[in-house]
C-alpha cells in the first residue's frame, strides 16, 4: 500500500466515531512462544518461551499484560538449558473507528523481557553462567473485529535484543560484537473466541527469522 493510501486510511480510522474497546475484566492463560531475535556468526539466537500470562483491560484505552515461566535458549553452550522469565507490557488503544467493513482499532504497544540464565553451567566447563537476556519491542497495531469471536491483527515496530554477559569468560566464549541488536519486528495473527470468555491467539513473528506463538486466556 502507498503511504498517501495508507494516511487516508488511518485519517478514515480517526475521523470515526470513537467506541468502548471491550468489557473490561482481567484473564488467566498460557503461553508458547518461539522467537529468532539475532544471530551470532553463523548461527540464529533463538528462543522457546513457556509460561503463564495475566492481562487486565479496561473498557477503552489500555490492555496491560505479565508473563512469567522459563525460557529456553538454541545457542552454544547453553541450548536446551532454561531459564526464569519475565515479561510486562501493555497496549495503549489510541481510538477505535468504524471505516465500513467493522471496527477498527489503532494502538500503540510496548513490552519488555528478561531472563536470567546465572543458574547454567556452561557446556564442557566448570564455569557457572552470569548471562542475561534482555528483550525490547514497540510496535503500531492494527486490529479488526471481523465478529464478536473472531479479530485479526497487525503490528511492525521495532525490536531490541541483548546477551548480557558480566565476565569476560563469557564474552570470549561469545561473539561480543553480535550479542545485541536492534530490528524490525512485525507480528500477525488472530484473536478466536472459543466458547464465551475463553480466547485463543494465533500469532507469527518476524525479526531474523520466522517464529510464533499461541495463546490462551480465560476473561474474567
Amino acid at each position: 500500500m502507498k503511504i498517501p493510501a495508507l494516511a487516508a486510511v488511518v485519517a478514515l480510522i480517526l475521523s470515526a466515531p470513537a467506541r468502548g474497546q471491550d468489557i473490561p475484566g482481567f484473564s488467566l492463560g498460557g503461553i508458547f512462544e518461539y522467537r529468532v531475535e539475532n544471530k551470532i556468526g553463523d548461527d540464529d539466537l533463538a528462543f522457546t518461551f513457556y509460561g503463564v500470562r495475566l492481562a487486565v483491560r479496561d473498557e477503552r484505552w489500555v490492555e496491560i499484560f505479565l508473563e512469567g515461566g522459563g525460557q529456553r535458549m538454541s545457542f552454544d553452550p547453553f541450548r536446551n538449558e532454561t531459564a526464569a522469565a519475565f515479561g510486562l507490557g501493555g497496549t495503549f488503544w489510541l481510538t477505535r473507528g468504524d471505516p465500513g467493513w467493522g471496527p477498527v482499532d489503532l494502538g500503540l504497544l510496548a513490552a519488555g523481557y528478561f531472563a536470567d540464565y546465572s543458574t547454567v553451567r556452561l557446556r564442557d566447563s566448570a564455569l557457572r553462567s552470569d548471562v542475561k537476556h534482555y528483550r525490547g519491542l514497540v510496535q503500531l497495531a492494527v486490529r479488526g473485529h471481523i465478529n464478536p469471536e473472531f479479530r485479526a491483527f497487525v503490528r511492525g515496530g521495532i525490536q531490541y535484543s541483548e546477551l548480557d554477559p558480566a565476565r569476560s569468560e563469557f564474552k570470549a566464549e561469545l561473539d561480543s560484537g553480535d550479542l545485541s541488536r536492534t530490528r524490525p519486528a512485525i507480528n500477525a495473527g488472530v484473536e478466536l473466541e472459543l466458547v464465551e470468555d475463553l480466547v485463543a491467539t494465533l500469532e507469527l513473528n518476524f525479526s531474523e527469522s520466522v517464529g510464533g506463538a499461541v495463546r490462551l486466556g480465560y476473561w474474567f
